[in-house]
């Protein structure tokens, strides 16, 4: 009784918990609304805010190349050919552009790809080399001017380069920009701790370090590039992203704005709700208690008749395993009968042969004595057994040893599993304490188990008993098979009523729930699990009970 209070006690816990929820959607509800409202407005106003910034730092960064692109120009218009291929000269025009920094070096270039001139820091490393081959240099004469993607080149240094050709395209003028002064017009694009802003390539290669310090696109930065050189803005369920193509379609702006950093309006509103939901929780109680307290008597009684239809349940599940058994005993008892006629019968054609004063046979009669002895108490023990084994369920406790009532259990499945070649494997613990328990009961969970696996093995299989004392001073009685198991998917099943994994002819689905339930009653426990090298195996544990702990 204290256990069964406890676990009502625990469903109304329960119920007053799922109550307490509930009871709390609709303000929940009404935050959900709001917090997606606030949410759409705020996506709106960052995604307003990520296109003004896209747009002020593209225009910021095209006019930075524009402004570098028109200074080579005015220098190729400003001084004759000749001067271009004067180291002196080129030195001159160098010191007169490179003032704030921004160009790293000065090279000029013949019609033949050869290097004329060079200022800058690289002047051992680049000296002598050919450009006739490089990407930039055949773009230049064959546009006129070029903006050229970040490269290393013979310097081996991360670097783009800018590049313009005369009118007659005899020479190619080139600066290399400074990269960490380009790359430093994009901070200000940065529109929170979690914001990136970056340039790629078409070919998704990072023209100017992510601010993040990312190093590859993620799925939707590589749909951006996708979209035909069209200035896109997507939002996704994080983030903003707004697009700027540059310098003939060649580069691409990307401005990822966090849709995150911008939430502070609803932290606030957040705050609200919280205070609101607490009045809820207090108001909701009261009626939650009463609720779940009538929903749990009405469960207690349900329990009730639930556990009356099992004791049903056990009692058609046992009718039908001896039904299975009838075959099996019905041999055993035929021929014992069949000896008994022959023996009797034999008596009969002796007796005209004898005289009354003699007794002439007398060792054959006693011989048929004892052979009519011997299987006519066979046959009492084996209908001794079934008519023990097929009473009605009771709950009376007797003193029990395990291993003699397995061992009994095991009788009653002998004959099948000899006729059907399969192995039974004995593994007894020796001196294991005896138990006040119900002794038919657990007969009828062994022999549920046995004929699942007997079931399971089929021919020539093996089935594998062992008993032991385990932790918690509980008797152990584990049946295993070399079945092909039970699947992963089945076992949080394999006790449910009704369920079953034979044919509809071969099983109700009610051995392994009335077991499950049999064993719960007597304070034990049953799980079923797949062993490791093949086969299910399954473990009953039972409290070892003394006379002074039943009292």
């Amino acid at each position: 009784m204290e256990r069964m209070r406890k676990y009502y006690l625990a469903i109304i816990r329960r119920l007053l918990i799922t109550f307490f929820c509930l009871s709390v959607v609709p303000i929940f509800s009404f935050a959900w609304i709001m917090k997606g409202t606030v949410e759409e407005t705020n996506v709106i106003k960052l995604e307003k805010l990520a296109q003004a910034t896209i747009d002020h730092n593209a225009q910021l960064i095209s006019a930075f190349l524009r402004e570098k692109q028109e200074l080579l120009q005015l220098l190729v218009s400003l001084n004759q050919e000749g001067a271009f291929f004067d180291q002196k000269q080129v030195e001159k025009m160098f010191l007169a552009i490179s003032g704030n920094g921004d160009i790293v070096d000065l090279l000029v270039v013949d019609a033949d790809g050869d290097q004329q001139s060079y200022v800058g820091p690289y002047r051992t490393l680049v000296a002598g080399k050919s450009y006739q081959d490089a990407a930039w240099f055949t773009e230049t004469m064959l546009s006129g001017m070029h903006v050229s993607h970040m490269f290393s080149g013979y310097r081996n240094v991360p670097h783009f380069v800018v590049a313009v050709t005369d009118p007659l395209k005899s020479f190619v003028l080139r600066a290399t920009i400074n990269s960490s002064i380009f790359n430093s017009l994009l901070h200000s694009a940065q529109l929170g701790p979690k914001s990136d802003a970056f340039i790629v390539n078409r070919a998704g290669e990072f023209q100017t370090p992510s601010l993040l310090q990312r190093t590859k696109l993620n799925e939707t930065e590589k749909l951006l590039l996708s979209f035909n050189l069209r200035n896109e803005t997507v939002i996704t369920a994080n983030e903003v992203y707004a697009t700027r193509w540059l310098i003939n379609d060649h580069w691409l702006l990307i401005l990822k704005a966090d849709i995150g950093d911008s939430l502070d309006f609803y932290l606030q509103i957040r705050n609200r709700v919280i205070l609101i939901v607490a009045v809820i929780i207090v108001l909701s109680l009261a009626g939650a208690t009463y609720t779940s307290i009538a929903l749990a008597r009405r469960l207690e009684k349900a329990d009730k008749e639930h556990a009356a239809n099992s004791m049903q349940y056990a009692h058609v599940e046992k009718m039908a395993t001896i039904g299975r058994l009838a075959a099996g005993i019905a041999h055993e008892i035929n021929n014992p009968l069949q000896m008994i006629t022959s023996q009797a019968g034999w008596i009969a054609e002796l007796l005209p042969d004898e005289d009354p004063a003699q007794v002439r046979n007398f060792d054959e009669y006693r011989k048929s004595v004892e052979q009519i002895r011997h299987h006519v108490k066979r046959a009492g023990t084996i209908t001794h057994r079934l008519l023990g084994f097929s009473r009605k369920i009771s709950t009376e406790n007797d003193r029990v040893q395990i291993n003699d009532l397995v061992e009994e259990t095991l009788s009653f499945v002998q004959k099948e599993a000899e006729n059907n070649n399969i192995t039974i494997i004995k593994n007894y613990a020796d001196n294991l304490p005896p138990t006040l328990t119900d002794g038919p009961q657990v007969q009828q969970v062994l022999l549920n188990l046995l004929n699942n696996a007997l079931d399971a093995v089929g021919q020539r299989g093996e089935v594998a008993l062992r008993t032991s004392l385990c932790a918690g001073n509980r008797l152990c009685i584990e049946c295993g098979d070399n079945g092909p198991g039970i699947r992963p998917e089945d076992l949080k099943r394999i006790f449910d009523p009704f369920f079953t994994t034979k044919e509809t002819d071969k099983g109700t689905g009610l051995g392994l729930y009335i077991s499950y339930n049999i064993v719960k009653k007597l304070g034990g426990t049953i799980t079923a699990e797949n062993k490791q090298g093949g086969g299910a195996l399954f473990t009953v544990k039972l409290p070892v009970v003394t006379l002074n702990q039943q009292g």
